[in-house]
């Protein structure tokens, strides 16, 4: 049995996805929720550091956030989001990591 069914529900729980306060029509996204374990996020970021060195398709969604939104944090928090749904998937599949490749 998998406690996590998505990538998302996980990244949920860690803390990395955007709190929102909505209504009607009008959708406001803020920072990330801060569910979770503090150390496990700061955790996850560094491990995203190291990983756009490594891994080209992280740091291609690295710059393509950063452009976008004008900030490192967002774009690290990103690319640790990103992680995280990849290692539910190495956990959930038995697959090895793949540097440079995204499924």
């Amino acid at each position: 049995m998998i406690r996590f069914e998505t990538g998302a529900q996980l990244a949920s729980f860690v803390g990395l996805t955007a709190a929102e306060d909505s209504s009607g029509e009008s959708i406001h996204r803020g920072h990330i929720t801060g569910q979770g374990s503090s150390q496990v996020r700061a955790w996850l970021i560094q491990c995203a550091w190291r990983a756009i060195r490594l891994d080209p398709v992280l740091l291609h969604k690295f710059r393509a956030v950063w452009l976008a939104s004008g900030s490192k944090k967002k774009a690290i928090v990103a690319v640790a989001r990103k992680l995280v749904v990849r290692m539910r998937t190495i956990e959930v599949t038995g697959q090895p990591y793949v540097i440079g490749v995204e499924r």
